[in-house]
């Protein structure tokens, strides 16, 4: 397990971005829907390289775990391709994580991107490998969405970039323990985290900054999965924690993902805010993975980033 950032290039305008699909076959399911976000994705002036398989079906996958790693594995290993972009999400992403090719990600860093499921393949890699990978948009759901809020393809945009302007991070949280605290940010869906827990891409969660979200879940589902998290001792080791905004997480007996998290969490110290627009939201924030980020309840822009996510 990697304890040193490893940073990609800037990905600007012109460069090509290759589309690949890690799990579910949505974009054969969607095929308008995909081919809207390629074009979205274009016509922010990227170059867009679609995947052998980011289109097929196999099952309820888009390929096997051979053709999938296949296709990821072609995109870093091709020096053209300057980023890497999940198509969408689903349930399965796991399946590929025995098969990464980790010495080959180490040997050809690339902005490597995806939100809900992939997240889980993310920050398996950021912990293996030290490579800072982007918690942000997909294809599909988030650059394909017609009415998608301007500021989810701009700050994803300017993170790809690395411009600073990008590492002021200026939501309205809600704090329910202020406080301030930095440290390597893990983020992802609430559920696919779990999913490492107790393998060998497990997250680094001493003295993390973590940030969670899920989606379509009633509180207590999400509180099993929560508490999960506290009784493997995640909770004992981070730095601070974020709640990111609920999308479609209905109260369970009139109690809200806030109130139960709240309560789960009233034994630590550190700071918690909720709130953060990112993930399953369509107004988004892209989050670096492994860089490190400052929260704080007392200033002006809540949540900065006081390392670098890409080369200079």
């Amino acid at each position: 397990m990697s304890t040193t950032p490893r940073l990609a290039a800037p990905v600007s305008k012109g460069d090509r971005i290759g589309i690949v699909t890690v799990s579910a076959p949505e974009a054969a399911d969607l095929p308008d829907v995909f081919s809207r976000g390629v074009q979205a994705l274009t016509g922010l002036g990227f170059e867009v390289v679609v995947g052998a398989h980011a289109t097929g079906r196999s099952g309820y996958r888009a390929g096997t775990t051979d053709e999938l790693l296949d296709d990821f594995h072609q995109m870093i290993a091709d020096p053209s391709i300057a980023a890497v972009l999940c198509a969408g999400g689903g349930r399965n992403s796991n399946r590929l994580l025995s098969g990464l090719d980790l010495a080959l990600i180490a040997a050809n860093p690339k902005l490597i991107v995806g939100v809900s499921d992939p997240s889980l393949l993310l920050n398996s890699i950021t912990s293996r490998t030290g490579l800072v990978t982007l918690h942000g948009p997909s294809v599909m759901w988030d650059l394909a969405a017609p009415d998608a809020p301007c500021e989810t393809a701009e700050h994803f945009t300017a993170m790809l970039a690395g411009q600073s302007a990008a590492a002021r991070i200026g939501a309205s949280l809600t704090w329910t323990r202020p406080g301030s605290a930095e440290g390597p940010l893990v983020a992802g869906c609430l559920s696919s985290l779990r999913c490492l827990l107790g393998t060998t891409w497990e997250p680094r969660w001493d003295g993390a900054i973590l940030a969670v979200e899920d989606a379509f879940k009633p509180t207590d589902v999400l509180d099993q999965t929560f508490t999960h998290l506290r009784d493997v001792g995640v909770l004992d080791k981070i730095a601070g924690l974020i709640i990111g905004e609920s999308v479609g997480c209905e109260a369970t007996a009139g109690i809200t993902v806030t109130a139960m998290v709240d309560e789960l969490c009233r034994e630590y110290a550190w700071p918690l805010a909720h709130g953060l627009p990112y993930g399953h939201t369509p107004r988004k924030y892209t989050l670096p993975i492994g860089a490190t980020l400052r929260m704080d309840s007392a200033a002006e822009h809540p949540l900065t980033l006081i390392s670098p996510w890409v080369t200079a």
